[in-house]
């Protein structure tokens, strides 16, 4: 990438008002402020939209009410109805019950004895159908911890600006995302940068022309000296 990290952010933080209520996890902890919630609702944002995935837990949190005693206790069945429209539900419901019987059986329901403990992303990690995205979610909204969730979003603008190769995997995306932005606000930066993903810097056809950022792009940069070189072929 060509820009300073300074550039990039103040130019995406001019540009984007964040929305709580398009970002599940960040809206549920600013209405809560519950970290096993903030938990359950980013496995319901996988593999979905954040649109669908907090339809979802508002219907779980009418139909059952979202806490490690309510969910470890109730039917499959019913959390399954609940949470249908975030897609996957049949294997999301599995997991969230499996994850509230484990809190309710070995941390006395409480996640914050795991949150607390200096290996809290292994501990997290350890648990199905929690992977790294969703522990470095619950664990820069609810703690504030120096960690960079990484999205498909963030994935392929990451990729594009240069910071890392096409073929990274989410680990040195997040860790060069970190060491790129290191003075910044990571839990504002990553709304940013999904945002810009979502609106501009799409997977198909990206709006490069209105990219408040296509001068610090190598993928803009490529495709600019493509469009030349055809031009004078």
């Amino acid at each position: 990438m060509t820009c300073k990290a300074d550039f990039v952010y103040y130019k995406l933080e001019r540009e984007y008002t964040i929305k709580p209520e398009e970002y599940i996890a960040y809206y549920v902890w600013l209405k809560y402020k519950d970290c096993f919630k903030v938990l359950v609702s980013t496995i319901l944002s996988q593999k979905s939209t954040d649109k669908s995935a907090l339809k979802a837990y508002m219907n779980l949190e009418t139909n059952i009410g979202v806490n490690v005693i309510n969910l470890a206790e109730s039917p499959l069945n019913s959390i399954e109805e609940s949470i249908k429209v975030s897609g996957l539900y049949k294997s999301k419901a599995k997991r969230i019950k499996e994850i509230s019987s484990i809190l309710l059986n070995q941390y006395k329901g409480d996640i914050n004895i795991i949150l607390a403990s200096p290996n809290a992303r292994e501990v997290l990690l350890s648990f199905n159908g929690i992977g790294e995205k969703t522990a470095d979610v619950v664990l820069l909204t609810c703690k504030g911890e120096r960690v960079f969730p990484v999205d498909t979003h963030i994935s392929r603008v990451t990729k594009r600006l240069g910071l890392v190769s096409i073929s990274s995997k989410y680990r040195e995306i997040s860790q060069a995302l970190m060491n790129y932005f290191s003075n910044y606000d990571f839990l504002k930066l990553h709304h940013l940068l999904i945002a810009h993903g979502r609106t501009v810097c799409k997977a198909k056809k990206p709006l490069c022309q209105i990219c408040v950022i296509k001068e610090c792009c190598e993928y803009y940069s490529n495709r600019a000296r493509k469009s030349e070189k055809s031009s004078t072929t």
